[in-house]
């Protein structure tokens, strides 16, 4: 792929600071302006264009033709900003749910009784449905969305591959969707 070209593992000194601080003062807005046409959404084209820049500087000592950084940067931020519209788009019912929920919640702020009774029943219809997943599965499940721990992190932490990971995660909010009565 052209980006192979960026790299050269001979160039031990990247780029400069003062270079890094030059450029992130003249992309930064261009890139957030470019990632916000992908994803609507100004905060998040925010955080990916900054990963995106503390990625780029930390690999820069392999720069080999600075002039190419320009379009490097561009694609890289096209990429991310695909990417996390795929992630987003897999999100499945129960998580969509829950958000909306937690969102309603927390913009309410006269709390009635009722929403938090339900919230209540909710949290422990949920916690029950948990409980009757399999062991590693409940492990697994916990991990990711009560420690936020993202596939790859969990599947060194028990030996397994991410794609079980993903597999068993799928499979618990198949499950708890089903117990909860969502569709």
């Amino acid at each position: 792929m052209w980006f192979f070209s960026l790299y050269s593992p001979r160039n031990k000194k990247g780029i400069s600071a003062t270079e890094f601080h030059q450029l992130f003062r003249e992309i930064y807005p261009d890139l957030c302006v470019y990632v916000s046409r992908y994803l609507n959404d100004e905060e998040t084209a925010k955080d990916i264009v900054q990963d995106v820049l503390i990625t780029f500087w930390e690999e820069s000592e392999k720069l080999k033709d600075k002039k190419l950084i320009r379009p490097y940067l561009f694609k890289s931020v096209k990429h991310r900003a695909l990417n996390h519209l795929k992630r987003e788009s897999r999100k499945l019912p129960l998580d969509a749910f829950f958000d909306s929920f937690n969102e309603t919640l927390a913009n309410n702020e006269n709390e009635s009784v009722e929403s938090f009774l339900a919230l209540e029943n909710l949290q422990s219809d949920l916690e029950k449905a948990i409980n009757e997943l399999p062991e590693q599965r409940q492990r697994i499940f916990r991990m990711s969305r009560f420690e936020e721990m993202k596939h790859k992190e969990i599947a060194a932490a028990l030996d397994i591959s991410p794609k079980t990971v993903e597999t068993q995660i799928f499979r618990a909010l198949k499950f708890i969707r089903d117990k909860l009565g969502g569709e």
